[in-house]
């Protein structure tokens, strides 16, 4: 590893789509990463990347040609950010192959399989960070900083509208909004309140027929209640129409919290603020947290000190909260949470930390 420290860690990235360009602009503008390798179906869309952004020196592959890249002895790590039908396949190759991965999630279809992945990366002793990347936003951060300011936590609202509505080719393989949307959201609420809900519930309908004949719904509301007695309640929407709505509200005995959409400008005009638009979409709510989110996993590499900021048991309990959400509106009652996660998952969660 101290070698590593010394010469530039060399990185391959899989998938040049909208997640593969932002990590592309974050890895140009990072302190002594080397994009060795480009991996892409597409290879005249990884060829004009390659000449818009000068990397000469970085080479091509073919999406079937992953395991070339990989089997590269000088090369360290690699960030999957393919379809999400094709993360598991990638990320078993990386792991098997001795390289640290940071992968966009899902991590593989089932929770049986995610829990192998870390098993595997355990053996292997390299670094799998799945791509929460909310918990990177500097905003949200500070908001977690300040939360004791509140007093006693008492209520939690998350508002997580997308925009703009994803392409049906996108939908066809995301996983549905509880997987693709919602588990983002469980995240954060795990990250906030530092425990599991005790109960979870689910509404859901859907108003887009392109959606409906996917077996999927575009419209979600969960209400949560967790053993401290904190109440949350995450609204969230496949398709915002003015602008990427995200928002989290944190309410206790003392005061409360907002963490609010940021606007697309501050201008102050003759003396008084011009309320702006809010972000069109997630590339530019969070270029900060997708930066933040790269400094942590190229620090981990070099051999720093920080804790990884998303264990295994955070992936795994996000993933599972988001299937007992599933089952909620699908069953349309309470899910027990202990109850739900000990009898489907309990063999696999003893063993995760």
């Amino acid at each position: 590893m101290d070698n590593v420290r010394r010469t530039p860690i060399n990185l391959i990235i899989c998938g040049l789509g909208r997640m593969g360009m932002i990590h592309i602009e974050n890895i140009m503008a990072s302190f002594n990463v080397n994009l060795a390798y480009m991996v892409e179906a597409n290879l005249e869309h990884a060829e004009k990347v390659k000449h818009n952004y000068c990397l000469d020196s970085t080479k091509i592959l073919h999406f079937n040609d992953f395991q070339k890249a990989v089997d590269d002895k000088s090369t360290h790590c690699v960030i999957i950010c393919t379809p999400t039908d094709t993360h598991e396949d990638l990320l078993v190759k990386a792991l098997n192959a001795g390289k640290h991965v940071l992968c966009e999630k899902p991590l593989a279809r089932n929770i049986e399989t995610i829990a192998m992945c870390y098993k595997l990366a355990k053996e292997k002793d390299v670094i799998l960070l799945c791509a929460f990347n909310r918990r990177f936003d500097p905003q949200i951060q500070e908001m977690i900083r300040k939360k004791s300011s509140v007093g006693i936590m008492q209520s939690i609202k998350i508002c997580s509208r997308d925009s703009p509505k994803p392409p049906m080719s996108f939908l066809k393989i995301s996983g549905g909004i509880f997987h693709d949307c919602i588990v983002h959201d469980l995240d954060m609420l795990r990250y906030i309140v530092q425990e599991d809900p005790e109960t979870i519930y689910s509404i859901a309908h859907v108003y887009d027929p392109e959606i409906a004949a996917l077996d999927d719904v575009d419209t979600v509301m969960v209400v949560l209640k967790f053993p401290c007695g904190i109440l949350a309640h995450i609204d969230i929407s496949r398709d915002c129409r003015f602008g990427y709505d995200q928002t989290i509200q944190i309410y206790g005995s003392e005061g409360n919290l907002i963490s609010d959409n940021p606007r697309k400008s501050s201008l102050t005009m003759n003396g008084a603020k011009q309320v702006e638009d809010i972000h069109y979409s997630f590339k530019t709510r969070y270029p900060e947290a997708y930066k933040g989110e790269l400094a942590h996993f190229v620090d981990m590499v070099r051999g720093g000190k920080q804790e990884c900021m998303i264990k295994a048991s955070d992936t795994i309990k996000a993933t599972c909260l988001s299937q007992a959400a599933e089952d909620s509106w699908k069953e349309g009652r309470v899910i027990d949470v202990k109850s739900f996660l000990e009898k489907n998952y309990g063999s696999i969660l003893k063993d995760i930390v």
